[in-house]
């Protein structure tokens, strides 16, 4: 029997990112989990975690797109959440497919403290069905490993690919000109 994982508040969090910021991860059912993993986050932090979120991709090219997130009415906090779907797809066949499928899209949201590994507040985030749309039709080519045809636009890339490519990307621009200049 497959154990269940299970998030509380004010408890430690089962699922551990690499590093800080956000970690965003699909089932094959077409869920979606993003931890937020934030050193000791403020009250006023933990209150904008249930405000309104809006949700655009960072769009490089020949490059998987990646989803970004403005928290809170102002807007002025921005959580970028790079993952590999080649990757995830590995992981979670067909998430794409069942995620386009969905009825509602929403995504759980946990805010947890990077420090002591306490989570510190779950919400749920609507999110727009053109955002699905457009993260849908930029991942399903990253689906399989490339190559076999000699064609890049179907190539999947490696971990080390991957991290370096998004340590390029955030070389070069900041989180707020990365969500400014972003669909």
């Amino acid at each position: 029997m497959a154990e269940s994982i299970r998030f509380e508040e004010g408890q430690i969090c089962p699922v551990r990112i690499k590093g800080a910021g956000g970690g965003l991860s699909f089932s094959p059912n077409g869920d979606m989990l993003l931890i937020g993993a934030i050193a000791s986050p403020s009250e006023a932090q933990i209150k904008t975690w249930s405000e309104p979120w809006r949700a655009k991709l960072v769009d490089e090219s020949e490059f998987p797109s990646i989803p970004i997130f403005a928290i809170g009415e102002g807007e002025d906090w921005i959580l970028e959440a790079p993952c590999n779907p080649g990757v995830i797809e590995q992981e979670a066949p067909g998430f794409c497919e069942a995620l386009y499928a969905k009825e509602d899209y929403n995504m759980a949201a946990v805010l947890v403290d990077e420090e002591t590994g306490i989570i510190k507040k779950i919400s749920t985030v609507e999110l727009d069905e053109m955002f699905i749309e457009r993260l849908v039709m930029a991942w399903n080519p990253y689906r399989f490993a490339g190559g076999s045809n000699g064609s890049e636009y179907s190539r999947a890339f490696s971990d080390e690919e991957f991290t370096k490519k998004i340590g390029e990307i955030f070389k070069t621009k900041s989180s707020q000109e990365l969500w400014r200049t972003s669909y």
